[in-house]
């Protein structure tokens, strides 16, 4: 079990009943049924971002690969044998991780749940990866989603990536942290 709560917002959230560890075979299904709701209610959430099919968008063999890779490290939060959020973390070239796959229960929002996740993605990077450096991808249209990575830290780094798909694009914000202070601060 990971105890990382450095923000307010997180510590304020903690629960005895809650831990975050890395997630094993044991947690895919509660993954599968924790990422299919959370983009079903996406649209109900801070994002407005319209519900997605998300029976397509991940399957337990894609959970499965991602709790088997080497260089990710996917983290699950669980209270009283329940699947509550997760959030995924990649070692990348250089001395950078990537954070992804953020997910928190629709009903356990707004209660600091995703700021203790993000605090524990950061603790992996820093600690287990050995990363300097903490980055994300965020949709271009986000704004919202983008300025609550903001309040963590995250800061656009200048840098868009696209992703071509059959009849559109997306257009992603890459935006970054530091994960260690700077010498003399």
């Amino acid at each position: 079990m990971l105890d990382v709560a450095p923000h307010a917002a997180a510590r304020a959230a903690a629960s005895d009943r809650l831990t975050i560890s890395t997630a094993d075979e044991g947690h895919a299904a509660g993954l599968r049924a924790l990422i299919a709701d959370a983009l079903a209610h996406e649209g109900q959430s801070w994002s407005n971002k319209p519900p997605l099919q998300a029976e397509a968008e991940i399957s337990i063999d894609e959970i499965r690969a991602l709790i088997a890779a080497p260089r990710s490290r996917l983290l699950v939060a669980i209270e009283d044998h329940t699947v509550v959020g997760c959030v995924l973390v990649t070692r990348l070239p250089g001395e950078r991780c990537a954070l992804g796959l953020l997910g928190v229960d629709p009903s356990y929002r707004r209660r600091g749940l995703g700021a203790r996740l993000i605090a524990a993605a950061e603790h992996i990077a820093e600690n287990s990866f050995g990363s300097d450096q903490i980055e994300l991808c965020v949709l271009a249209e986000r704004a919202k989603l983008a300025a609550y990575y903001a309040r963590f830290g995250f800061a656009p780094t200048g840098e868009h990536r696209t992703v071509p798909l059959a009849d559109a694009t997306m257009e992603f914000l890459v935006m970054a942290k530091p994960l260690t202070a700077p010498v003399g601060v």
